[in-house]
């Protein structure tokens, strides 16, 4: 195994907390290593030094703006692609407009 292996991204999506933990455990279930993490693409809206969004506080509580992403190891691209595939037969990556206005 290599420590610094190139690795390619088979899995980003906006919001789909749900979809990420099922690829993930898909992945590992079949024997591929994934590395995950979780970021977020907009910076809050507050200009206060807490960084609060207010958006986070409405009837339902905070809206999920996470972009999940899975990443595995060039080698094992294939086989992770069709998984994904077979599990999400819809999926479309995330892809980030540029320019867009937040309100």
């Amino acid at each position: 195994m290599r420590l610094f292996a190139e690795k390619v991204k088979v899995f980003e999506a906006k919001g789909q907390k749900n979809q990420y933990k099922e690829v993930k455990k898909a992945l590992r279930e079949k024997g591929i290593r994934c590395y995950g993490s979780v970021w977020q693409d907009e910076p809050p809206v507050c200009g206060c030094g807490a960084k609060l969004d207010n958006r986070d506080f409405g009837p339902n509580g905070r809206i999920d703006r996470d972009i999940y992403t899975i990443r595995v190891r060039k080698e094992d691209e294939a086989a992770a692609g069709s998984i994904v595939k077979s599990l999400l037969p819809d999926y479309k990556p995330y892809v980030k407009r540029e320019n867009q206005l937040h309100f």
